[in-house]
């Protein structure tokens, strides 16, 4: 099983990374992880050559798109910020512009496990979140399994106030 497991937070060692590393810690199965904020990423700009073939961005965000089109799970985390998610994630799940353009490509079958973090600690972002579901996800044929909140207050990594949000990806990451 192949398993592509992307951190969307510039924060290393923060929450979104500690909780990708527990999931990825019991998983059985073949796992590339990225720090988007690591890459040579470009934003989409929509000039549609991706119909014709191939995106024109020579950066890795290109080559990580492609690698994915034989993943069997995409693991996706990314902090929310004034209600969004962050920039680096948005500018990855943007470049899924050139599979949805592209009838030689496909997410199809894709299984999407979410890992969200957030200080507020009120349900301010889970309509947010589940709206993945359709786009960019379900749009592209991709299944999410799971979206997984955690609420983490000021705290960065700190695995006492992420214990609900770990043992869910644990029990996740067993049944995969």
């Amino acid at each position: 099983m192949k398993i592509i497991a992307i951190v969307g937070s510039p924060r290393k060692g923060g929450n979104c990374d500690t909780l990708v590393n527990q999931f990825i810690d019991k998983v059985d199965g073949d796992v590339d992880l990225y720090y988007l904020n690591d890459l040579d990423m470009n934003y989409c700009d929509a000039c549609l050559s991706c119909q014709k073939g191939e995106c024109i961005k020579d950066d890795d965000l290109n080559k990580l798109t492609t690698e994915m089109l034989d993943a069997d799970y995409l693991i996706f985390s990314t902090p929310i910020w004034f209600g969004e998610m962050s920039a680096q994630a948005k500018t990855f799940v943007d470049r899924f512009y050139q599979v949805a353009q592209n009838p030689d490509k496909s997410f199809e079958g894709m299984k999407v496990i979410n890992i969200v973090t957030q200080a507020n600690p009120a349900d301010l972002f889970n309509k947010y979140a589940d709206n993945w579901k359709i786009l960019p996800y379900g749009h592209l044929g991709m299944e999410v399994v799971d979206t997984v909140i955690a609420k983490t207050g000021p705290s960065k990594g700190d695995k006492k106030v992420l214990a609900e949000a770990i043992e869910k990806l644990e029990k996740l990451a067993e049944n995969i």
